[in-house]
């Protein structure tokens, strides 16, 4: 719950930042790329500039739906008892606990040999979705190491 507060002030205050930020900036970025075009009398330069722009913006929105694509992941976990009896016959696993996604909870069973059929069908189909030979897996190690580097620096 912490998190949540936590996130929900950071939100706000990079919201504000952005309505005084952007505009400004997009207003300085058009006046310098004319500046450039007339300076280095080079037409290229002011396509070049704007292009630079409209890409870090498409990476910043990718970034954005990327994250928003793991929060949503994060929360199939917290609810994932109906796929952890899908995907094994084990109980007490990581599908339900906060912070973790589905992939990471599938690799570390499959790390285990915990998987049942449909779990390991399941990974399957997890490494053809996301074009990887071992995305469960990776997503676990991935997870360790995030965990790991956590505790040894913000702790």
């Amino acid at each position: 719950m912490k998190y949540l507060f936590k996130s929900i002030i950071t939100l706000l205050m990079a919201i504000i930042v952005s309505i005084i930020l952007l505009p400004l900036g997009f207003v300085y970025t058009l006046g310098y790329s004319f500046w450039l075009a007339i300076t280095y009398k080079n037409v290229k330069g002011f396509f070049i500039f704007w292009w630079r722009l409209i890409d870090g913006l498409a990476y910043a929105l990718g970034f954005i739906l990327h994250n928003t694509a793991v929060g949503l992941d994060l929360t199939w976990n917290v609810n994932g008892e109906i796929l952890e009896d899908m995907v094994t016959p084990k109980e007490n696993t990581t599908f339900t606990n906060k912070g973790i996604t589905v992939s990471a909870s599938v690799g570390k069973l499959e790390i285990d040999d915990d998987l049942n059929k449909y779990g390991k069908i399941f990974s399957r189909v997890l490494n053809f979705a996301f074009q990887q030979k071992a995305h469960a897996v990776d997503s676990w190690r991935v997870y360790v190491k995030i965990n790991e580097i956590n505790s040894t620096h913000f702790n």
